[in-house]
């Protein structure tokens, strides 16, 4: 295809990928914290309260892992997030909260050896890069910043170094989701980043016309091959934690528009969901003179799941031997 770069590329070593220095990143406001007002910290008082037996497995489990005890002494509110109403997503219930939280970080601590764990959380790995022309593009993952209420992991697109777009998402028991799936990856952030309009095009344009919301759904999937996760489930626009009527349609279009355009399927109470890999659409039903480059972006899609996939697999069984 005219104008994308070539992806089969010569990789460095995957253990000089992991620990290479990336710029500080840029997002779409200024980071910013909820006011702590006295009512809100009786509420959060009372739930901790009312869960007590939550906040004892919460606490339990980040004490006896060095990498979140550390994260812990850093920032004593990351034990206590789970109580506030913005994690995650708007809806679900305490108990909801805490399920999902001590699912993901026991999860992340069973699939990750230690050192790869600590790299993930204090920086990110890039699970791939995309070398071509004047610009160098790169998917990364790593511990979500600065909007840690968001989801827990970050996939981001990188041009030049520069994040241009993320994807948030956290490892949630399938329950939660209403997922027949005893797991599910739930993607509860999905944007560009404001001001970087010129290199979301320029590389949507080198990337085989493949829109950067596409490009990170293909690496979640190929993280989700990776940790063996069968699932895929995605909050609705009015239950995002950043939601604002008056930006209604724009929420619409960037979340449930686009979800239901890659083959999610909607639930009646409003989740988004699918098995991984996403059912495509049949090529019967493309219209004619589209096919060809359908085929060649499906295709292009396909080897970006794989490489992350792969990558992410290589890590842990680098890291498991030298720990062995």
């Amino acid at each position: 295809m005219s104008g994308a770069i070539n992806f089969v590329v010569a990789r460095e070593n995957f253990a000089t990928l992991t620990s290479r220095p990336t710029p500080a990143p840029r997002y779409i406001v200024e980071r910013g914290r909820l006011p702590v007002s006295a009512a809100r910290v009786c509420v959060w008082t009372w739930r901790a309260f009312t869960h007590i037996g939550a906040v004892r497995n919460v606490l339990g489990l980040l004490a006896k892992i060095p990498p979140y005890s550390a994260m812990v002494q850093n920032d004593p509110r990351f034990s206590y997030k789970f109580l506030t109403d913005d994690y995650l997503a708007r809806g679900f219930s305490t108990s909801d909260r805490a399920s999902c939280f001590i699912h993901h970080y026991s999860r992340l601590r069973e699939l990750l050896p230690g050192q790869l764990l600590r790299q993930i959380l204090q920086d990110e790995i890039t699970l791939h890069e995309f070398p071509g022309g004047g610009d160098r593009f790169a998917v990364t993952m790593g511990l979500s910043r600065p909007y840690d209420n968001e989801g827990e992991l970050t996939l981001r697109l990188r041009v030049d170094g520069d994040i241009v777009f993320v994807l948030s998402f956290t490892m949630v028991p399938g329950s939660v989701v209403e997922s027949p799936a005893a797991e599910a990856l739930l993607i509860t952030r999905l944007q560009g980043v404001k001001g970087c309009y010129r290199q979301i095009g320029d590389a949507t344009k080198a990337l085989y016309d493949v829109a950067p919301a596409q490009i990170l759904l293909a690496a979640l999937q190929g993280v989700a091959s990776a940790f063996d996760i069968r699932a895929i489930a995605a909050i609705p626009a009015e239950r995002q934690s950043s939601f604002k009527k008056e930006a209604a349609r724009a929420f619409k279009d960037s979340y449930d528009n686009l979800f239901s355009a890659v083959g999610l399927s909607k639930s009646e109470t409003g989740f988004f969901s699918s098995a991984v890999p996403i059912d495509q659409k049949p090529l019967t039903s493309i219209k004619r003179g589209h096919k060809l480059r359908t085929r060649e972006k499906r295709a292009f899609k396909q080897r970006i799941q794989s490489a992350c996939a792969a990558f992410l697999q290589e890590c842990v069984r680098f890291y498991s031997a030298r720990a062995s």
